[in-house]
């Protein structure tokens, strides 16, 4: 049976961008279906025979506009798995929390090209996939997963997970266990770890969307706790991690569950900066062995340069030797031109002679770099 394309519903009330979309979409191979407002979008999705596989909507539209549309489209459990992406010209951190608010999965601003618009939908395709088999995975493990926490009481928890974080050797296991700990406070987090190279992205649900991405780097400044709605991102040094669903509806359990999560994140952080100085440890030895390397080689080369410039005056001397034997010379030029050659070869000595305090300096630099990494 042959696959059928993927299915895009455009919604813009400007024809002309409404237009340039679909004929570039459709030349990329996607079925397109369009709407100029929310309304009309939504009794799209509401009628359509075939599922949307993702939707491309504008923000400020007339009837119905996109943050409405997107809330109806996400509180819908038939449709609420259909990739949303916001295209607006509004720029700003507080329009892109509107957009995480209301559920979607990323947000483009005006201008966009076709081919960097073609390259998101793309990757949102993707990951829709990958979410679908990680979800099946997830439901299967659930039965099975080992419980991370032993005790019943908020402090036991975290206790508990400061002892198992002594055991992670890397990023995602760290991440495992913190998710581990929050889904027994019922909590559906991301967490984006910035490393000095590179940052890594983990969800308690799957992937990290590109907006979820967005939304903690804009965010990475707004205080320890930046609280919006039912949303909390938590700021460490080293990381940041997303809250989707704190209980607000519980003032006291609200509390419990921020101080609980302060508590988390220290031990996460304690364990990130142990794990990064590890890579870093790694990293130090190896640079110490290049550089213990190179100093063999320079040492290599000195002693042979040294026997070398010794072979090629006491050569020279014996050529002289014979030479003079021919030239005719009297006793005393003779002696002149030997004790010229002779002083020739006394310099070099002792040109030699300071370039050995040199390479004893080089000696004490490669002692301290072996002390180095002996104590690592």
């Amino acid at each position: 049976m042959e696959e059928r394309s993927h299915r895009v519903l455009v919604v813009d009330d400007d024809a002309d961008l409404l237009a340039m979309h679909s004929l570039h979409l459709v030349s990329l191979g996607y079925d397109v279906l369009t709407a100029e407002n929310g309304k009309e979008a939504l009794d799209r999705v509401n009628g359509s025979h075939q599922s949307i596989d993702i939707i491309l909507s504008d923000i400020v539209m007339p009837v119905m506009e996109g943050y409405a549309f997107c809330q109806a489209v996400k509180s819908n459990p038939e449709y609420q798995d259909i990739p949303f992406i916001f295209v607006s010209s509004l720029a700003s951190l507080e329009e892109k929390l509107k957009g995480f608010e209301v559920g979607a999965d990323d947000y483009i601003t005006k201008p966009i090209s076709p081919e960097e618009l073609g390259l998101k939908i793309k990757k949102l395709l993707v990951l829709r996939e990958e979410n679908k088999n990680l979800q099946q995975q997830l439901s299967e493990s659930n039965s099975v997963a080992m419980q991370a926490m032993t005790y019943s009481s908020d402090l036991g928890q975290v206790l508990e997970f400061y002892k198992n974080t002594l055991d992670a050797v890397n990023y995602e296991e760290v991440a495992r266990l913190l998710f581990d700990a929050t889904n027994n406070y019922g909590l559906k987090c991301s967490l984006k770890i910035f490393s000095r190279d590179e940052s890594f992205g983990f969800s308690s649900q799957g992937i990290v969307s590109p907006l979820e991405e967005s939304v903690i780097e804009l965010s990475r400044y707004r205080g320890r706790f930046f609280d919006f709605n039912a949303r909390t991102i938590i700021n460490y040094a080293d990381f940041s991690l997303l809250v989707k669903n704190m209980p607000i509806e519980d003032e006291e359990r609200y509390g419990i569950t921020k101080d609980s999560l302060g508590n988390l994140c220290d031990a996460v952080e304690a364990r990130i900066k142990f794990l990064m100085y590890e890579n870093a440890s790694i990293q130090k030895e190896q640079v110490i062995n290049v550089v213990i390397g190179m100093m063999e080689e320079v040492d290599k080369q000195f002693g042979e340069m040294q026997e070398a410039n010794t072979n090629v005056i006491n050569s020279m001397l014996d050529d002289l030797d014979e030479a003079m034997l021919d030239l005719g010379l009297t006793s005393g030029q003779e002696d002149l031109v030997r004790s010229i050659v002779v002083e020739g070869r006394e310099r070099s000595k002792r040109a030699f002679k300071r370039a050995d305090v040199i390479y004893d300096k080089f000696d004490e630099v490669r002692q301290e770099l072996d002390n180095a990494l002996d104590n690592k």
